[in-house]
């Protein structure tokens, strides 16, 4: 039982140590991107062409102002956040430990027609249905594209849909009405949400770049997930921080 207890606490005082040595590993990603010349010099390729699915509604949008805010956006994500953003023009034969290249795969302005309801809350069985618009904007990302240990395709959408609210009310004589509104959607909308896809990509990007510079220094033992504030401090988790879906070549 001693021995047992022993072994018990040793552990446990070197788990403490390895986490709080994960985390100072962690912050010092964030202090070479932010105080010292240890930057992560990306070399990023933006996005130039707007693939559109099934867009009606949303015809009047500009592709070539949706991916202007999108790749602005992104750029100055990463830029606030310390990396040193660079034209991918300028990528080097050959990458050193702290470059990386990111390349706009492909954006997608992506259009449906969804269907959404009111129920009458004093009466389950009465319910108005209404079809409305929903758009997305899909971004497809490449990390480190051609390298056969490095490369990842990372997936981000971010989507939106006409805003719709009601209720049921019944006048003196027993009839039924339904009262409702809509707020359409509008083509500035659609560029909201490429701003939004672009300011969440730059943060999901810094994320991959933190926890992966993590996962390399205590060679993938660390468990905990780490990820940075809008105010440019750390965050720490134990679960998973919101972030890119990663794909498989075959899925892309």
């Amino acid at each position: 039982m001693k021995i047992y207890l022993k072994t018990f606490i040793v552990s446990f005082v070197t788990l403490i140590s390895y986490n709080i040595s994960a985390q100072n590993y962690a912050q010092e990603f964030i202090n070479n991107q932010l105080f010292n010349g240890h930057k992560q010099i990306i070399y990023f390729s933006p996005a130039t062409e707007l693939i559109r699915t099934n867009v009606i509604a949303m015809d009047s949008v500009s592709d070539s102002v949706l991916l202007n805010v999108f790749n602005d956006e992104i750029i100055y994500q990463m830029t606030y956040f310390g990396l040193d953003v660079k034209p991918m023009s300028e990528k080097p034969t050959t990458l050193s430990e702290n470059e990386s290249t990111l390349e706009i795969s492909q954006v997608e302005l992506e259009e449906a027609t969804i269907f959404d309801s009111i129920v009458d809350d004093l009466d389950k069985k009465k319910v108005f249905y209404k079809d409305l618009t929903a758009i997305k904007v899909n971004v497809w990302l490449t990390f480190d594209k051609g390298d056969e240990n490095n490369q990842m395709i990372f997936y981000n959408e971010e989507d939106m849909q006409d805003g719709f609210d009601g209720y049921f009310e019944t006048d003196l004589s027993k009839k039924t009405y339904i009262n409702y509104s809509i707020i359409r959607l509008n083509p500035n909308d659609a560029y909201l949400m490429a701003f939004d896809n672009g300011k969440n990509s730059g943060k999901y990007f810094f994320n991959f770049l933190l926890n992966r510079y993590v996962w390399q220094k205590t060679n993938g033992e660390d468990k905990k997930y780490y990820g940075i504030s809008d105010s440019r401090t750390l965050i720490t988790n134990d679960k998973p921080f919101s972030n890119f879906d990663v794909l498989q070549e075959e899925d892309f």
